[in-house]
């Protein structure tokens, strides 16, 4: 593991005045979102061997495909089309029984751009806790306060298990509406670094906010999904604490090394060195897609190596009416209507066993179990959410699926 920056230059453009303070504006997204060691103090996660994509001798050309215009239905669009004006998307891999049958970028972003993967990054934080839970060091109905000694005189924290954490039902008021400038998210963003403080704000870090903020329930634990990106960050302390190692050196160690990644990985810090680990995570679609194959392999690498646990995946797909209540208790999905929240994957579709990866603006790497597919979006979407990005998504998926269906 290796410092890359120390004091981040928060300046990605000078001529254009791009930098901390406005690397997400939309029309920034494409330079900001491959910019992070400009904006944060950055540590670069080293690979370990090589393993090498396998590519089919067909590649499918996304061109060739036909969507309906999400816009307007009544219409079909091409592939370009679809990923450019629709999507606004940077990167694609599409991987059908093993091998790579579509790779491209677009947007100004080339194979050797990192990109940031935002709350995909959770994701990857989960498969360090199921490394973690099958070793027997974690234990995921146990209390979280007997890994966070801070939380035992917080009564907010009272009966949250580590599975309510990796399942996003701890109860916590907590708002994460990006529509308003008065959610919780921003006063957090703004402490771990994301954008600069107000004047009556220092940039305290990820486990000062966590401890100042976090301390009031409105839902008994279990009961409800209320998206919180804050406790993957808690889910983060929970790891340091017990493997007595920075977070940044799990990832590099328990998974980066074992991957078969191509280039180091960047991860993005607070000003306190915490690694931000809801979403602060940056890699090539190469390397990226290595890791998320894991989820169609069984928890093997591209070599056939065991590195997550075999039942990781089958226990986060498997359709759990508990979980779905829980989902559409807060707030309804009305894209996804059987949806769940598993282990910090988005189990869209359970009865499917189809699954996602989710960031923000466009990261995705969803799976089809029954298809032997996955496809690995990264993207500069204007919005950070929403319905019309994710029935985007959906058809995306749909198209593509399709397609493998008639190979």
């Amino acid at each position: 593991m290796k410092t890359i920056t120390k004091i981040p230059s928060y300046d990605i453009n000078s001529e254009f005045s791009i930098g901390q303070q406005n690397w997400d504006n939309p029309e920034h997204l494409a330079i900001g979102q491959i910019s992070m060691e400009k904006v944060f103090p950055t540590l670069a996660i080293e690979s370990g061997k090589t393993i090498d994509l396998a590519y089919a001798n067909h590649q499918l050309d996304i061109q060739d495909l036909i969507f309906k215009d999400v816009l307007n239905p009544k219409r079909n669009i091409d592939g370009d089309t679809f990923l450019n004006r629709r999507l606004f998307n940077d990167a694609l891999l599409v991987m059908h029984k093993g091998k790579v049958i579509h790779e491209s970028y677009r947007n100004g972003m080339q194979k050797d751009d990192r990109h940031v993967i935002h709350s995909c990054t959770k994701s990857l934080c989960s498969m360090i806790a199921a490394m973690a839970i099958d070793e027997g060091l974690l234990n995921p109905q146990a209390p979280v306060q007997e890994y966070i000694p801070e939380f035992e005189s917080m009564p907010a924290w009272d009966s949250v298990s580590i599975q309510h954490i990796l399942d996003m039902q701890a109860g916590i008021k907590y708002s994460e509406d990006y529509t308003k400038k008065d959610a919780d998210y921003w006063s957090y963003a703004r402490a771990a670094g994301y954008y600069p403080p107000l004047a009556s704000e220092i940039t305290i870090g990820v486990r000062a906010w966590v401890t100042q903020n976090l301390n009031q329930r409105n839902y008994e634990p279990g009961t409800c999904f209320v998206y919180n990106s804050t406790l993957s960050n808690v889910l983060g302390m929970v790891l340091e604490n017990i493997y007595k190692q920075s977070l940044a050196q799990l990832f590099e160690d328990k998974l980066y090394k074992k991957v078969g990644a191509k280039d180091d990985a960047y991860f993005n810090t607070d000003p306190q060195g915490f690694p931000i680990t809801e979403g602060q995570f940056n890699a090539t679609l190469q390397d990226f897609s290595k890791i998320a194959s894991h989820m169609i392999r069984q928890g093997k690498n591209l070599s056939g190596d065991q590195v997550l646990p075999a039942n990781f995946i089958n226990k986060t797909v498997k359709p759990d009416p508990k979980a779905q209540s829980a989902y559409h208790q807060d707030n309804k999905d009305r894209v996804f209507k059987n949806g769940q929240y598993k282990n910090k994957f988005w189990v869209l579709e359970p009865e499917q066993n189809r699954f996602t990866m989710l960031g923000i603006h466009g990261q995705t790497a969803w799976f089809d179990l029954d298809r032997d597919l996955m496809i690995v979006t990264l993207g500069s979407y204007p919005k950070q959410d929403g319905d019309l990005m994710m029935s985007t998504f959906k058809q995306l998926w749909s198209v593509i699926g399709d397609y493998c269906d008639q190979e």
